[in-house]
């Protein structure tokens, strides 16, 4: 296969993680041919099952009756917190965690630089950080299905950003206010979130995931591990925590086509079938694994109406975006 892609493989992170079970061979093969065909180095962690942990490591306030309907939102906790722990006892300086369903851009690369920009642009960096989405992080929310502006109105805006999910087809729970303008429509949003549900994927600082673990685990919580991350995100689990994201969400969610039963390890479907999906992205990698593999450098978008059905990833570019702050407008 001819190289298509930059040689970095974890995306400027020092580790890139999947969580999910080990008996989902079906999604291990998919993440590791997702992440060979973009160039990039995923390691697999394994999933945990709330039949598994015994009631005593429950978080001291979890009610099992509150949960009654949905047992499998604590062994995902607990996944989380193991992979949280495993970054602070091997001391990683930065880590992405991802659920075992994740899909990104074919373009991920290329995104992610600009992301950078405007992270750093956010914070204010000066000189040369150890991180190039600078030092003042802790939690990159990069996959959700909702995430909200918090604080300050300045956004990194990325104009007419060809890999922007169309309106249509954007389906989040919550969005920044900015978001509802027209004239913001195709452009991409970074800025200072809060208010976010769904954890397809998310970076952690050393800092972001020891602080983490300590507010979730430690203290603990009652609510299924996106919402914890939320809580944090809000700032009220009294445990100072900066929260960086985009809108749309950077990366997404795919299911492989088949009956819904097997989507998901942590809500049930039936035997209904489907085909192949993707959520969130214009330019799925999962959707696109069979050209890919082909040495295709033609790749097709997720929907037939969008503004470019079909790209060249060899001379795809995102373009340059700019802080905006409304008010000053």
């Amino acid at each position: 296969m001819r190289n298509l892609l930059p040689a970095d493989t974890i995306l400027q992170f020092q580790k890139l993680f999947a969580i999910g079970f080990k008996e989902r061979t079906d999604k291990h093969d998919a993440i590791a041919l997702a992440a060979s065909y973009t160039g990039l180095e995923i390691d697999w962690l394994e999933g945990v099952r709330a039949a598994d942990i015994p009631p005593k490591a429950y978080p001291a306030v979890w009610t099992e009756e509150k949960h009654r309907d949905k047992p499998a939102e604590l062994g995902s906790w607990r996944a989380h917190m193991n992979a949280l722990r495993h970054i602070v006892e091997n001391k990683i300086s930065s880590a992405v965690l991802m659920e075992d369903d994740s899909d990104w851009d074919v373009n991920i690369k290329t995104q992610m630089v600009e992301f950078a920009r405007g992270t750093r642009a956010l914070q204010g960096t000066k000189g040369i950080p150890f991180s190039p989405y600078g030092d003042g992080w802790d939690m990159l929310w990069l996959g959700h299905c909702g995430i909200n502006s918090r604080g300050e109105p300045k956004f990194y805006v990325i104009p007419n950003d060809l890999t922007v999910t169309p309106r249509p087809h954007q389906n989040e729970f919550v969005r920044p206010p900015l978001a509802e303008d027209p004239n913001f429509e195709s452009h991409r949003l970074i800025f200072n979130a809060d208010n976010a549900i769904c954890s397809w994927a998310m970076a952690f600082t050393y800092e972001g995931a020891r602080k983490a673990l300590t507010a979730l685990s430690y203290v603990g919580i009652d609510e299924p591990v996106d919402l914890g991350y939320n809580f944090l995100c809000t700032n009220i689990l009294h445990v100072p925590y900066q929260c960086l994201s985009s809108h749309p969400s950077i990366m997404g969610t795919w299911a492989q086509r088949g009956p819904a039963s097997r989507d998901s390890d942590i809500t049930d479907g039936d035997d209904t079938w489907h085909e192949a999906s993707s959520r969130s992205l214009t330019y799925s990698t999962m959707l696109n694994i069979l050209p890919l593999a082909n040495n295709e450098t033609t790749i097709s978008a997720t929907w037939d109406d969008v503004p470019v059905p079909k790209i060249d990833i060899t001379t795809f570019e995102i373009p340059s975006g700019y802080l905006y702050t409304p008010d000053a407008a």
